[in-house]
């Protein structure tokens, strides 16, 4: 090649120098910091879990459990949550017991036997929610009552996000009855 040949050539593109130590590092430390904030934004925003505005009425009476379902995992749910916790808040008129159960492959309207709608029910801290299941209440007085259960708040864990959200209905108002003096 002749010195007019390389005249006539046109000038390569510059590259980037990855050569000084500092650029290399300020690079590096970028990546990393965009992956952690791309990993703490996906696992702090789960995908919300399904609510309604219903209201369920249930009636019981004094000394016999009660099993009110508030949340159901439809058969198309697609995910699987492991629980830590059901939360649950409820105003009363008098002591009364509220206990949070998951329901295995069933669901629960209002019932004294949920022993024909459940496979098992289960204390849920620790176990997987998943099509099929749902979060039932079960409450229990000693004496004469009126409650309201707000909506549950199921604290959980999917993959490598976590969250605490509101599910399944907006509330329950429980009435529990006296016994007859005849019973």
């Amino acid at each position: 090649m002749t010195d007019r040949d390389r005249a006539l050539r046109k000038p390569p593109l510059p590259r980037i120098s990855l050569q000084s130590r500092g650029r290399r590092i300020v690079i590096a430390v970028a990546a990393v910091l965009l992956l952690v904030g791309w990993l703490v934004w996906y696992a702090m925003t789960p995908e919300k879990s399904p609510t309604s505005d219903k209201t369920i009425s249930a009636s019981g009476v004094v000394g016999t459990p009660l099993y009110v379902g508030m949340f159901a995992a439809s058969d198309d749910f697609g995910r699987t949550l492991r629980i830590s916790g059901v939360k649950v808040h409820a105003r009363t008129s008098s002591d009364l017991r509220v206990t949070p159960l998951l329901c295995r492959r069933g669901t629960v309207g209002v019932t004294t036997q949920p022993d024909q709608f459940c496979a098992d029910l289960l204390d849920p801290q620790g176990q997987r929610l998943v099509a099929g299941d749902s979060i039932v209440l079960k409450v229990e007085s000693d004496e004469p009552a009126v409650a309201v259960i707000d909506q549950i708040q199921i604290a959980y864990r999917e993959d490598i996000r976590w969250d605490t959200q509101p599910a399944g209905a907006d509330k329950a108002i429980v009435t529990i009855a006296g016994r007859d003096a005849a019973e």
